[in-house]
């Protein structure tokens, strides 16, 4: 009897094994291919670029800006991008952060708030920018900076989502968008 039961413990601890490590290497399965290769790195990166040079035409283009103007424009904006990427990338650590393994109530109530206060100091950055712009291109041209910057990610977005549709579609260039 003690054989018996020692052969069924064995047998009952090898299947929680054996489903232990198809389980952990499932898992692991997905962990890996969730993950970018280096060449969809470099990839998005040069997009990345690409779109910034595509947005700064756009820019340019939108709000007519002369030669003096653009050289004393986009050192002010480029810095304003810098500070608004650094606070960006915090707060998406904030969102990470709260989006992992369950956070305690009292730490997602402090991360919420803590994701909040990023979008705050983006806000009052901006805002803060707001009288260089003024001095260097006119309220006129500033106003006109607003439109166009919501204008240029509105289209950004339409152009991914329709990368998510059917492969069917006829999609419009990046560079080709309309800049009307």
């Amino acid at each position: 009897r003690r054989v018996l039961r020692l052969l069924l413990f064995k047998k009952r601890i090898f299947r929680i094994m054996k489903k232990t490590l198809i389980f952990g290497l499932l898992l692991s399965t997905a962990a890996v291919m969730a993950q970018p290769k280096s060449d969809d790195r470099a990839d998005i990166v040069r997009k990345k670029v690409k779109i910034q040079a595509i947005k700064a035409a756009y820019i340019t283009e939108e709000l007519e800006l002369t030669v003096a103007e653009s050289q004393a424009f986009w050192p002010v904006y480029n810095e304003l991008q810098e500070k608004e990427h650094e606070l960006r990338d915090k707060q998406r650590s904030d969102f990470k952060k709260l989006a992992g393994d369950g956070p305690s109530e009292k730490e997602a109530e402090k991360m919420l708030y803590s994701f909040a206060d990023t979008h705050i100091a983006i806000e009052e950055l901006r805002k803060s920018y707001i009288d260089d712009f003024i001095e260097v291109v006119g309220a006129k041209k500033t106003a006109k900076l607003l439109l166009a910057e919501k204008e240029f990610g509105r289209r950004i977005m339409e152009r991914m989502k329709g990368k998510d549709r059917s492969k069917d579609r006829v999609r419009i260039p990046l560079n080709d968008l309309p800049m009307d």
